[in-house]
């Protein structure tokens, strides 16, 4: 544009603001908190679909998977911060149950201790009188007589009885039955019952492992080669997915190399050998460290661990190429000839004596035929599954085998043959939790018991538990965030977590926080009394609790506004921008929010209001809609209101990522233009979207002199008047006689 205008005319300007500006862009909030899979790391997601392939669906089990999917409709990036359990637990007195017939024994049924269960304590399992079903017992202690049956096809067998859920109302609960089995349930037949030892889960959450993955017999032995392991963690890690090895080639018969190939496939768990379900495809990889389908270059071997000061730790070569799994314990030694051709043996799910284990049915294998894969049989009405859980410390094989293609399980298939093909499943992902823990939401949260997380005292389990991923996205330049929310997290029954995340985001001083101070039905005074305790302009925090309907399993329930509130803050930005109050009828709509908790008076709007708590409001005819932006800040300021506080970290964060470039560059005229050639278009076109009434701009040799320079230091100054919200409109309405003039 010229720099004086005389005579008339159109003038045009271009500021290119498209690179910086996209960088920008891409950054979105961190969510931390559980979900039912996924890993254990931060991730970002940017897609709902890709938050669900790797974290699964919000089913109302967890508030956070609903906090995501309201932002994700609305915004295209976020972190996710799954939350796992630490330290486990201990599986107190659990029982075995054995069924004998004849000269045939075998252990049936595997009972652990529902919710509120002390620790088992059962003084013995009894046969009923004489003239009762087969295989009938009756179990005793703790003031429980129960009957039940290792028969399945009687109407009173053990999981008729005790019901599988950890949560059921009886004591114990089925961890596992073992329906197929061969034993004959007639009238001489009997039962038993082993008090088990503890089972030690006293781990944090993990992922899952296949068996070790091993080689042909060469020359006498058999060699440990890799194995597979879930990139998500948990429980359901072991039943998300399950691996084929196919088309296996040996070595020398491909192009004359020296290694043999062979073809990984991520298979969907559920799917059978007649109807796959392929999610992924590897074909020909090898174990060659110096081919382009060098297995662990295919597929990964990369992995991040968090600790329990936060630092995030990396492990192996490759960058994961699989949404599902990674290579893990590769054998860097094996015979260059080796290929799969089949696993070491599944692990016990529970911890025995030799003696005992070895009376649990082992897994069943299926021979690979010409139709079929070999290896675990997962298609059907099968017992295998039992075995695809977390593994308790000191737990052996018991009666399981290695399998093999080429001896085990009667297979007798060489290297080779268009037969050698077989299927693996996991084991060992674990929650770091006790199953049988309630996980409660809604009305139910305690200080004890947030979505089954003990956040009672910063030494809990699952302060400890979250305060892995507060410290982990205190590193600023591995995590660029603008929002935090931890739907769940109540600052006065989990004061410890809530203060270390705001403590978190004043040391980062480049997001906001989204805070829930009150529990589901507490007052307006205990809502104003949590709100005066903090005294910060990073975060903001809203009043009364909503009820949504979850729309994946169509229930009404009630959600703390943080659950809700990065929906409205980030529609508020695709709509208009940041310095815009995410308030009022046109950008704080609550979308999905059926109910209030409260509904509030006037005078109570007022009172929240007036104590830095921003009034959520149900207008007839019109929905439920936020109706205050101000921040926790005590001192008023144009930092009190929300809007003005998320334009300063705009446009910090934008300035910081003009200014890296800058960086070891000469400290000259030309560097100090480029940074405000920068810096000013992007200033002015926030101006023009309404965000500053006026700027301005300084980087020459006022602030930059000779001991400035000397220092190495490029210095800048930014002078901002930020646009204030209408938050109060006052109209006067005057009334005059009949026959007076209207002056002006």
């Amino acid at each position: 544009m010229a720099d004086k205008i005389v005579s008339p005319g159109v003038f045009t300007k271009e500021n290119d603001l498209s690179f910086l500006q996209q960088g920008v862009a891409d950054i979105g909030a961190a969510f931390i908190g559980p979900f039912k899979e996924g890993p254990l790391v931060p991730t970002i997601v940017n897609s709902q679909a890709e938050f669900e392939k790797l974290f699964g669906a919000a089913d109302g089990t967890y508030l956070t998977p609903l906090a995501v999917q309201n932002y994700l409709r609305e915004a295209g990036t976020a972190t996710i911060c799954r939350v796992g359990g630490v330290g486990g637990y201990t599986e107190v007195a659990p029982l075995l149950l054995t069924a004998t017939s004849g000269a045939v024994s075998a252990s049936l049924g595997i009972l652990f201790n529902t919710s509120g269960s002390a620790n088992g304590g059962f003084a013995d399992a009894q046969l009923t009188s004489s003239n009762a079903g087969a295989g009938d017992f009756v179990l005793r202690g703790s003031g429980l007589n129960l009957s039940a049956s290792l028969d399945v096809t009687d109407t009173n067998d053990i999981e008729a009885v005790f019901g599988t859920s950890a949560f059921g109302s009886k004591d114990p609960y089925v961890y596992g039955f073992f329906k197929n089995s061969s034993i004959t349930f007639n009238s001489s037949a009997s039962s038993s019952v082993t008090v088990l030892g503890d089972q030690l889960f006293t781990f944090d959450a993990q992922e899952a492992l296949t068996p070790m993955i091993t080689s042909q017999v060469i020359s006498g032995d058999r060699y440990n080669l890799f194995q597979f392991e879930t990139i998500g963690a948990g429980n359901a890690a072991n039943t998300k997915v399950k691996i084929g090895i196919t088309n296996i080639k040996a070595a020398g018969s491909v192009n004359g190399t020296d290694y043999g190939t062979f073809t990984v496939v991520v298979r969907e768990f559920g799917d059978t050998n007649k109807k796959k379900v392929v999610l992924e495809t590897y074909s020909n990889v090898n174990l060659d460290p110096n081919s382009p389908n060098y297995i662990s270059r295919v597929i990964g071997d990369r992995k991040l661990s968090i600790d329990s000061e936060g630092k995030i730790s990396e492990s192996g070569d490759w960058v994961s190429n699989s949404k599902y799994v990674r290579i893990a314990n590769l054998n860097t030694s094996a015979p260059v000839q080796a290929v799969p051709f089949g696993h070491a043996a599944y692990t016990l799910p529970v911890s025995a004596s030799a003696a005992v284990g070895a009376l649990i049915p082992a897994v069943t294998f299926l021979t690979s035929s010409a139709t079929q894969y070999g290896g675990i049989n997962l298609d059907g009405n099968t017992d295998n599954n039992i075995y695809l859980k977390p593994i308790p410390t000191g737990a052996g094989v018991g009666s399981n085998s290695v399998f093999g293609l080429d001896a085990s399980n009667g297979g007798t298939l060489a290297v080779g043959s268009t037969s050698a093909q077989f299927i693996v499943g996991f084991q060992e992902g674990f929650d770091g939790m006790n199953p049988a823990t309630p996980i409660l939401t809604g009305a139910d949260i305690s200080a004890g018991n947030s979505q089954g997380f003990n956040l009672s005292t910063v030494n809990a389990s699952g302060s400890a538990a979250y305060a892995k991923h507060i410290a982990a996205l205190s590193n600023v330049d591995e995590f660029d965030i603008n929002m935090v929310v931890t739907p769940g997290v109540i600052k006065r029954l989990h004061s410890s977590v809530a203060t270390s995340v705001l403590d978190m985001v004043e040391q980062r001083n480049d997001c906001f926080y989204i805070l829930d101070t009150t529990a589901y039905g507490d007052s307006i005074g205990q809502a104003n009394t949590e709100a005066q305790s903090i005294d910060s302009n990073m975060v903001a925090t809203y009043y009364p609790w909503v009820k949504t309907i979850d729309v994946n399993t169509n229930k009404l329930i009630a959600v703390p506004p943080s659950v809700l509130l990065p929906g409205v803050f980030a529609a508020n930005d695709r709509v208009a921008a940041e310095w815009f109050a995410p308030a009022g009828l046109n950008r704080g709509g609550l979308i999905g929010a059926v109910s209030v908790q409260n509904r509030l008076t006037q005078s109570e709007k007022d009172s929240l209001y007036e104590n830095k708590v921003n009034p959520i409001v149900q207008f007839p005819g019109q929905g439920i809609v936020v109706f205050g932006q101000k921040t926790l800040q005590d001192r008023p300021s144009a930092l009190d209101r929300i809007n003005v506080r998320r334009l300063l970290l705009t446009v910090r964060k934008y300035i910081a990522s003009s200014s890296r470039y800058l960086v070891f560059e000469q400290n000259t005229s030309e560097t100090r233009n480029r940074f405000l050639n920068i810096v000013n278009p992007y200033l002015d076109s926030i101006q023009q979207r309404q965000g500053l009434y006026a700027f301005r701009v300084v980087m020459d040799d006022t602030n930059n002199t000779p001991d400035v320079i000397d220092r190495n230091i490029l210095a800048g100054a930014i002078f901002l008047q930020p646009t204030k919200t209408a938050e109060f409109i006052q109209i006067d309405f005057n009334i005059l006689p009949t026959g007076a003039s209207f002056n002006g």
